[in-house]
């Protein structure tokens, strides 16, 4: 059975994300800064740093706390303003920084911000690297002012664009949808896809930092892994103009542009374990490889792929770090999450959005066949997802509970705790039901041959949690 990882009272799957003036504040802000500097102080030569920040209102204010307290702590700063994660992630390896920081909170509400760090390959903070940092929080002290050093400034985004072209070959002119979300991915991927040839009809740009969550919940087209960014895309509008427009593919990003989720050309959301097996046939095919990495959450159709390539799949924790990490364990070909995050390790191991949309294109240019098609080919199963509200002070109580009321159940093959527990049954059915490392969730996955087995674990997983949350 792997390890448990050690609690974390401020990290979740991704960064440190809370309510602005309530957890995210300017004093928080300094607070982490400092304790950056002397965690890349102790563990780096020449420490410096790339930050960054989505187009949230609040953004500028915590990013300039954020810069406050990083200088004080000693460390010079690169400032690259208003830009996607990966485009800084990836400036920040290629610059030589010891680490990059982006302030964000991704999918969540406009009310929400926080912290993504990075180390220079694009890799998250590794568990550990969390645990150090946390533990500075309350005990880091700026430096002499003889220490104190300067700031500049720096555009990232050519820098990206250049990687992105320099590692994506597209040959035919391809019809493509963009929703940008009025979020930050506007300001790489449609320069990017139109300069590999495509034809683009672009949405929702340039960023917005006040209208971007339209209130929308999710539609009845949407995947149950759109429902997760119901704050930034109304997916049902892009299926709409893919249709009007006879585009090949619809392709959007959520607010700082780390994920991807794509629209085929009949106007179908595609759920994200859809798209990973599709790229992952894809990857497979012309670069080779052993090993997809994923998560414990992604869809068996991803093994039924690899397994035609003589490949495996390592799943991992929820979380891009775990992705990442598990990657470069297994020196995998690359590495997805259902919910959007794609890992191209040739070019660094940030999820890379905009990356990802390039990548889309270059397996339409391989396959030479409609992506719906393509989608109808895969293996068809049954997968659901849902959420349950639960406090983050019950989300630990909760899920100790759940795990000796799960097995009670009949007809257990495995039982796998490595990320919440993952039920699986002797027909190749399985429940994954865990905590939401961004938001006050319990998550549920369920996967079956039958809709209508599936649709009965999701119910029997919802009545088992609803005694136990309340």
């Amino acid at each position: 059975m792997p390890s448990k990882s050690p609690p974390q009272s401020l990290f979740g799957s991704s960064g440190i994300r809370g309510r602005v003036h309530e957890l995210i504040t300017g004093p928080f802000a300094i607070r982490v800064g400092l304790a950056a500097a002397q965690f890349l102080r102790k563990n780096t030569k020449n420490p410096a740093i790339m930050v960054g920040h989505d187009h949230r209102t609040t953004g500028p204010m915590i990013t300039s706390a954020l810069m406050s307290g990083l200088l004080q702590g000693g460390i010079p700063v690169r400032m690259t303003g208003m830009a996607p994660t990966p485009t800084i992630a990836y400036a920040a390896g290629k610059e030589g920084m010891s680490a990059s920081i982006i302030v964000t909170a991704s999918h969540n509400p406009p009310e929400y911000n926080g912290f993504k760090f990075h180390n220079p390959d694009g890799a998250g903070f590794s568990i550990p690297q969390q645990h150090e940092l946390e533990q500075l929080l309350d005990t880091a002290e700026a430096v002499s002012w003889e220490e104190f050093t300067e700031s500049s400034s720096y555009d990232a985004i050519p820098l990206h664009i250049d990687a992105l072209l320099d590692n994506c070959e597209v040959n035919t002119s391809h019809q493509v949808v963009i929703d940008a979300a009025l979020g930050v991915g506007g300001l790489v991927t449609p320069q990017v896809l139109q300069q590999l040839n495509a034809v683009t009809k672009i949405l929702n740009t340039p960023p917005n930092g006040k209208n971007y969550a339209r209130n929308c919940g999710p539609s009845k087209i949407q995947s149950a892994a759109a429902a997760e960014w119901q704050h930034f895309v109304r997916l049902d509008d892009l299926s709409k103009i893919v249709q009007t427009t006879k585009a090949e593919v619809g392709l959007a990003h959520d607010g700082d542009a780390d994920r991807l989720l794509a629209v085929d050309n009949k106007g179908r959301v595609l759920a994200g374990d859809t798209l990973l097996a599709l790229m992952a046939d894809f990857y497979l095919s012309v670069r080779g490889g052993k090993v997809i990495a994923t998560t414990v959450s992604s869809s068996s159709v991803v093994d039924h792929v690899a397994k035609k390539h003589g490949a495996t799949v390592e799943r991992t924790q929820v979380g891009d770090v775990f992705v990442s990490n598990l990657v470069k364990e297994h020196n995998a070909v690359m590495g997805a999450e259902p919910s959007g995050p794609f890992i191209f390790p040739e070019v660094h191991l940030c999820p890379d959005g905009p990356l990802a949309a390039c990548k889309v294109l270059e397996f339409l240019d391989w396959a030479k066949r409609p992506l719906s098609s393509l989608v109808d080919d895969l293996p068809a199963t049954h997968l659901l997802r849902a959420s349950v509200k639960c406090s983050d002070d019950k989300k630990r109580p909760v899920m100790n509970t759940i795990v000796t009321v799960l097995d009670t159940w009949t007809d257990i093959e495995d039982v796998n705790r490595l990320d919440g527990v993952r039920v699986s049954f002797a027909d190749s059915s399985w429940v994954l039901i865990r905590p939401s490392g961004t938001e006050p969730l319990i998550r549920i996955t369920v996967e079956a041959l039958s809709v209508q087995r599936a649709k009965k674990l999701l119910k029997d997983a919802k009545t088992a949690l609803g005694p136990v949350i309340k």
